[in-house]
């Protein structure tokens, strides 16, 4: 990405006649608004402390200024231009879905054991965004596809994106893409002159909400099932006469796995010396995820309502053996599908937060730690926030300070870009971000073009839970896109739907 941008500058310097092209960008009131959301972090410096750490943030967010600085210098895209910027975007997702595939199916001869490692160029995060905006392209293209070959391709691409939330486990960016599909079916409804395209609208809505509701209220259902408490008859001897370790002490330890406690009917070394003999990785060792498999094991035993035996380890198959291995701690997570058993996992971390057990390894519930401590930060420093260099140094801090149970390769930033600004920037910070974000859209009545409000969506849905603005991948996707749709066209036609 470093090298594109700086092939964009040696392209707007060898095409000369750059007095015009500055003088372009000072004109044009939209470009000035969008490239200021770099200006607000360069008024950071006046009151930082941490210039090391300023100086590599100013350098990494450099495109939100000249990605709009050089679309502005330019004369206007054509319609057909921005089609084949649009159609090289998809082709580029394309490209990098086919390359997971290709490592998903064994190309590269890697054991692949999270299926979101398949992200091969940047986070699995911003991969499931950059999908689901291809997605709105894609569907884009089809509607306006002028015959029926050209109509079954767009649909067959749209097809194997989709496929490819599911296939590559982005479990984010599908939610991203299905909130946003509510958002723009609202939009399209409120829009639509057309009574017949209300109703399809309104339909579709319908038919997604009842679908969405009924997924979770499955999912919560088998869940709350899980947690109802049982219990295995405790025996004094295991079928070998060895003694199982029963605990007479009932408050040592509440975990369940489908209501079965963990820490009961346990024969340790027959429990061991029987795993010992079936798999390579020895039962004090770690899983491949980095966990210790004596644990994990305990944990999909139990799920199963079963002593911790050799009878247990002998009933498992050669499946259940290499998810074990491969960290799978419950034999349901085997059953439900991938996104199902994404939200369980999430429940059952949040029940055994409640239990009073630690959130470390947990993203979704660290998050809750991490924007627990920007407000605290906020509120310390309300008006103006720490400065653009000292952000993780006053979340150093202010974990200190609050006694924080984030072991400290867990204690992150904000993962809240609104938030982000808030800690470096104050109160100030956030509102003019936000009057930055959203008042060219308003004054250009943008929010009425379809695919920006797409784009939109996803952007400002990942800012809630991800730093988009402080990652380098992020940064230039943003950047990109909103400056080549609001500085597209000389007048800024809002109402031309590309």
């Amino acid at each position: 990405m470093s090298v594109g941008l700086f092939g964009l500058f040696i392209v707007w310097v060898i095409d000369g006649d750059l007095k015009s092209k500055i003088k372009a960008f000072c004109n044009n009131k939209t470009a000035l608004l969008i490239s200021s959301i770099y200006l607000i972090t360069v008024l950071g410096l006046i009151h930082t402390s941490n210039f090391e750490f300023a100086l590599d943030d100013l350098r990494r967010k450099l495109p939100l200024f000249f990605i709009p600085f050089f679309v502005a210098g330019f004369s206007p895209v054509t319609k057909k231009e921005f089609h084949a910027l649009l159609h090289l975007y998809i082709l580029g997702v394309l490209l990098a879905t086919f390359w997971s595939l290709f490592v998903y199916l064994g190309g590269l001869g890697e054991s692949i054991i999270d299926t979101r490692e398949l992200s091969r160029f940047n986070s699995h995060i911003r991969f499931g965004l950059e999908i689901a905006f291809a997605i709105f392209i894609s569907l884009y293209l089809l509607f306006t596809a002028k015959n029926n070959k050209e109509k079954l391709f767009w649909l067959f691409i749209s097809a194997w994106f989709i496929s490819s939330f599911v296939l590559f486990s982005l479990f984010s960016g599908l939610v991203v893409f299905a909130i946003s599909s509510f958002c723009l079916l609202i939009s399209l409804n409120l829009q639509a002159k057309n009574v017949f395209l209300k109703h399809v609208s309104i339909n579709i809505f319908m038919l997604l909400i009842a679908g969405s509701v009924y997924f979770f209220k499955n999912t919560l259902s088998e869940f709350n099932h899980c947690r109802i408490e049982k219990t295995i008859e405790e025996i004094p001897f295991t079928s070998l006469k060895n003694n199982y370790r029963i605990d007479q002490n009932s408050k040592a330890s509440t975990l369940r796995e489908n209501g079965y406690l963990v820490d009961k009917n346990i024969a340790d070394k027959e429990f061991s010396d029987a795993w010992n003999n079936k798999s390579t990785l020895k039962y004090e060792a770690l899983d491949l995820k980095g966990n210790e498999i004596k644990f994990t094991l305990r944990r999909f035993i139990t799920s199963k309502g079963l002593r911790k035996d050799k009878a247990a380890i002998d009933s498992l198959s050669a499946t259940e053996i290499e998810a074990i291995e491969n960290g799978v701690s419950n034999y349901k997570y085997l059953e439900l599908g991938y996104f199902q058993a994404r939200i369980f996992k999430i429940l059952w971390e949040y029940q055994s937060y409640k239990e009073g057990r630690s959130i470390n390894g947990h993203s979704v519930l660290m998050r809750w730690e991490y924007w627990k401590t920007a407000i605290e930060i906020i509120t310390e420093n309300m008006f103006f926030g720490v400065g653009t260099g000292d952000v993780q140094d006053a979340f150093n801090a202010q974990y200190d300070i609050s006694e924080s149970t984030l072991e400290k390769k867990y204690r992150l930033r904000t993962h809240n870009q609104f938030l982000a600004y808030g800690v470096s920037l104050g109160s100030l910070g956030i509102l003019s971000f936000l009057f930055l974000l959203f008042y060219p859209v308003i004054k250009l009545n943008y929010y009425k073009n379809n695919i920006y409000f797409a784009f939109l969506s996803i952007m400002i849905l990942s800012m809630l839970t991800e730093d988009m603005l402080e990652v380098h991948a992020g940064i230039n996707f943003f950047a990109f896109f909103n400056a080549l749709f609001l500085l597209k066209s000389k007048d800024n036609i809002s109402h031309d739907n590309i």
